[in-house]
């Protein structure tokens, strides 16, 4: 390693002809791609460190449950959040680590860009304790990976940052002549990916996601300088897919709801452990890992904001239950997969396609596995019931049989799979290709209208030619003729 950081040698440019070789002897250079590496072997050597204070009873974390994980630090390269007990022992031990740290690795704290936050403690104390770890006294909500931590995500407040960072975009553009297709381009490439790292995480608030999208259609219709411009063409066709009829600019609720989709497919997956779905299993319960859809009354009163949000993805189309028809349960052995609740056989959960047997079952939480018997090609169910059956109920247990003799097991486990892809893995694009078939209601397009729009968007041509035919095919080409149609259409409406 000593090798490696200390072997290199450099040159200097010198109007664009390289001078003799420098010998590096002061370690690595800023911006050599060896430097986060070797950075994140320091760093675990402080991870270490807090592990071994935690075990040894110096510094108490703090515990999502009584049986959950307790959480003492939490790194990402360079930010480290520290999050324990408030007492003057953690205190005392957190300072004798960074000192110790700073000791061995040569790394120096700068402390005036650290802070030190309290929940539910006096500001006399809080004072005492940043005089004495020499750092500053925060406040909440505070950003944490560029994140706002504790802030209420349904208040435009929250949001306000991502609002003035589109309009500061906009106005580095300001000397820019850009035509339509140039500004097609502008939104689909930044525009719509800055809100990207907040979409991800926080659902966004009506009123925000109008501010968002005003400035995307100000911009799309009026040019760098904005304003209320006309708008030749309905929002709602212009984020249609190119090949129905819109230009493709991605409706920012919709991309909201797929990104946010994600949590709760990363949920369900076995192979995707970490940290944040022990807390969320511990402090909600393990049931949260096995479920994909969960009733409205099976949510906390006091659960966070997020976890609610993430919860309800399901209201967000009245006509159906979205994430219960594309999230489907793949039968392996039936051990983690509930008879009734679960949809592993066929369309329906069973709950639902045989409610009579249903409300007369006493194994309603029972799995798959629990209920049936495997010898070979065999298979017998063991079903339980509160009184004895009448006839037609019997019948109904026959056709329940019938059905399950297209079960068949296996020696895997139980998995998840999405419907919206053919490898049923799910994607972000999925996602929002099916939220956007059952919001969005596009241009109904006759056959040869939709190869028209999707042959268009082949051509060669500069992209604000292909943007002047699309306008061109739906007549929307600002002249004096068309202007005036609009204004005697909003005259007489």
């Amino acid at each position: 390693m000593k090798a490696c950081v200390f072997g290199g040698n450099l040159s200097v440019l010198v109007n664009g002809c390289p001078t003799g070789e420098i010998n590096i002897q002061r370690g690595l250079k800023q911006g050599d791609p060896l430097a986060p590496f070797l950075f994140l072997l320091v760093a675990e050597g402080f991870g270490g460190a807090m592990r071994t204070a935690v075990e040894i009873n110096l510094f108490k974390g703090f515990s999502i449950h009584r049986d959950g994980p307790s959480i003492s630090h939490l790194q990402y390269a360079d930010d480290t959040l520290f999050i324990g007990e408030v007492s003057v022992d953690n205190f005392w031990t957190l300072k004798a680590i960074l000192r110790g740290f700073e000791l061995a690795s040569g790394l120096k704290v700068n402390f005036w860009k650290s802070c030190l936050m309290g929940v539910n403690e006096s500001d006399d104390f809080m004072e005492v304790a940043c005089s004495f770890l020499n750092c500053i006294k925060g406040r909440i909500p505070f950003k944490y990976l560029g994140l706002p931590v504790g802030a209420n995500p349904r208040r435009e407040s929250t949001w306000s940052p991502l609002i003035v960072s589109l309009r500061k975009k906009l106005n580095s553009w300001g000397h820019k002549h850009l035509s339509l297709g140039g500004r097609l381009v502008l939104i689909n490439s930044v525009l719509n990916s800055l809100p990207i790292f907040f979409l991800s995480y926080m659902k966004t608030p009506a009123q925000v996601i109008k501010k968002v999208t005003r400035i995307q259609r100000e911009f799309l219709w009026g040019g760098v300088n904005g304003g209320r411009k006309l708008s030749w063409i309905k929002w709602r066709v212009v984020c249609q897919e190119k090949k129905n009829g819109g230009l493709g600019v991605r409706d920012i609720k919709l991309v909201n709801l797929s990104l946010l989709m994600k949590w709760r497919w990363r949920l369900l997956q076995r192979e995707d452990v970490g940290l944040w779905k022990d807390v969320l299993a511990a402090k909600y319960g393990n049931h949260i890992l096995m479920k994909a859809v969960w009733p409205s009354g099976t949510i906390p009163h006091n659960a966070s904001l997020w976890w609610k949000d993430i919860c309800r993805l399901e209201d967000c189309v009245e006509s159906k239950n979205w994430v219960e028809e594309l999230v489907v349960r793949s039968l392996g052995d039936g051990a983690c997969t509930g008879f009734w609740y679960d949809k592993w056989m066929g369309g329906d959960l069973l709950c639902t396609k045989f409610p009579r047997l249903f409300s007369l079952s006493l194994q309603k939480q029972a799995t798959v596995r629990e209920l049936v018997e495997v010898d070979g090609d065999r298979k017998t169910w063991n079903f339980l019931w509160r009184r004895s059956l009448f006839i037609w109920e019997e019948e109904s247990v026959n056709q329940l049989l019938a059905l399950l003799e297209n079960a068949n097991f296996s020696n895997l486990a139980d998995n998840w799979r999405w419907v919206g892809d053919p490898d049923g893995v799910f994607s972000d694009k999925s996602a929002y290709e099916t939220l956007m078939k059952d919001m969005v209601i596009g241009p109904s397009l006759l056959p040869f209208e939709a190869k028209i729009f999707s042959k268009i968007w082949e051509s060669p041509t500069p992209s604000k030619v292909i943007v002047f035919s699309w306008q061109l095919l739906y007549d929307r080409v600002p002249t004096k003729a068309n202007l005036i149609l609009r204004v005697e259409r909003y005259s007489s409406n």
